[in-house]
């Protein structure tokens, strides 16, 4: 597992307070129970402090899976 999905990993972990999250690049909000619009902000916060970046608008609007936000952070990173 890459650092980019260790660390992704554990904001979900943590934003979504399940500890059995387990990422894939396809998965999307659908795939976890929590993943509402107000913990989908939280999780682009979160996501944000962990790895020192910022999203811009256009990002946020083409995100559709985990492998969408892996590929923001690593471009962004």
């Amino acid at each position: 597992m890459s650092d980019v999905v260790e660390r992704l990993t554990e904001v979900f972990r943590s934003t979504f307070g399940d500890e059995a999250i387990v990422l894939t690049r396809e998965m999307t909000a659908d795939d976890v129970a929590a993943w509402d619009s107000v913990s989908h902000i939280e999780l682009i916060y979160a996501i944000e402090d962990e790895f020192g970046i910022k999203f811009s608008a256009r990002d946020i609007a083409e995100l559709s899976c985990v492998g969408d936000l892996i590929a923001v952070i690593e471009r962004r990173g």
